[in-house]
């Protein structure tokens, strides 16, 4: 189980850390939500131990909601975390800072304790407008509410260290950043240049960034077996370095068996909602929202044989985990 602590109240530099999950946006054959299933995960994902639950980042196909889509996810999603004591994020990421800023008061105003922040992404902002974007967005929630920015290449204005030392200073309550990136030289920069920050990094390189500054991990493989992650964690965390080497191992390993999946272009929610739904852990919600379509069932089915076959110690088992 989750272990109750201050995160629950409020996300800050100083007490961010571990396993957070990737929860998608489930929807019906018929392209709707399906907020039951949303609950039943939330709870499931509970009972393996994470950190926090996040949603409406790439995996939880932010750019497919309308903001009332939004609102009634962020509402039931806010409501079932805060129910169960689980700390909480959301991807408030849009093409312009109006869009956001709704996005971010809705959060706010259900309780959700901070959010992921990508820059808007149709074409870069100047210098001078990217820091106004940065201040109207704090000026546009209470002061408890957490930014986490999403530094990835597919919005522009791409963060370094010096950035985020500059930003960190005028914008109090950017508490850290996701890095989606695997060089480690960089990763060394923004750390060493803004040390006051949290960096959250991917399964690919959390073991050996975790040493060096990375304080946990933003997780779509928490959707399959999130009590192996909680795991790994706490391995780190105790500095048990080659039991958590074995494991880093073991998820690159799945990773390149995950490569037919990943024919025709398939990323983000498509991925890995399919490699989810080879899990018996969360209820499947193999449904994607168009123009993207799903990976088709018998890819997963063939798929689910194989993780059985080659990755017996990464399959979720309810009898021995919970």
């Amino acid at each position: 189980m989750t272990e109750p602590d201050e995160m629950t109240n409020r996300l800050t530099r100083e007490n961010l850390h571990g396993v957070w999950a990737a929860i998608a946006t489930p929807f019906d054959e018929d392209g709707r939500l399906d907020l039951g299933i949303l609950r039943e995960n939330i709870r499931r994902l509970h009972s393996g131990g994470v950190h926090g639950i996040y949603t409406t980042d790439a995996d939880g196909e932010f750019y497919a909601l309308e903001i009332e889509e939004f609102r009634a996810l962020v509402t039931a999603f806010g409501e079932e975390c805060q129910r169960l004591g689980v700390p909480t994020q959301v991807g408030c990421t849009w093409p312009h800072t109006a869009g956001i800023v709704d996005r971010l008061r809705i959060c706010a105003d259900v309780g959700v304790l901070g959010a992921h922040i990508g820059h808007p992404f149709f074409m870069p902002m100047s210098r001078a407008s990217m820091l106004a974007f940065w201040h109207d967005l704090m000026a546009a929630v209470p002061d408890w509410f957490a930014f986490i920015h999403y530094n990835t290449p597919r919005c522009p204005n791409v963060l370094g260290g010096a950035d985020y030392a500059e930003l960190s200073g005028s914008i109090p309550n950017l508490i850290g950043a996701k890095l989606v990136g695997s060089d480690f030289g960089e990763f060394l920069g923004i750390v060493s240049q803004a040390p006051e920050l949290r960096y959250f990094v991917s399964e690919q390189v959390f073991a050996p960034f975790f040493p060096y500054g990375a304080r946990g991990i933003y997780s779509w493989f928490a959707n399959m077996n999130a009590r192996y992650l909680r795991d790994w964690y706490d391995e780190l965390d105790a500095g048990q370095w080659s039991v958590a080497a074995n494991r880093q191992v073991r998820l690159h390993e799945f990773s390149a068996a995950s490569q037919d999946l990943r024919a025709e272009g398939n990323m983000h929610a498509i991925l890995n909602k399919a490699r989810s739904a080879a899990s018996d852990f969360l209820v499947p919600s193999n449904h994607t929202r168009a123009p993207y379509l799903p990976i088709p069932d018998e890819r997963v089915a063939d798929f689910k044989k194989l993780i059985e076959d080659s990755f017996p110690d990464l399959v979720w088992s309810v009898g021995a985990q919970t």
